[in-house]
């Protein structure tokens, strides 16, 4: 997922924030406060088979 405006995060393992940049991939783990933030698009994933 790639950010769609600036943003704050901080990455599993690190203690300070890293700045992401329109662009920039977005850690799996930052993807959700990234929706939340507005930062980046919710990303639509192709129904699941059973």
């Amino acid at each position: 997922m790639k950010a769609t405006k600036p943003f704050k995060g901080v990455k599993d393992g690190d203690i300070y924030p890293t700045e992401f940049k329109a662009g920039d991939e977005i850690p799996p783990e930052l993807e959700a406060a990234a929706i939340e933030l507005g930062a980046a698009d919710a990303k639509k994933e192709p129904a699941k088979k059973a």
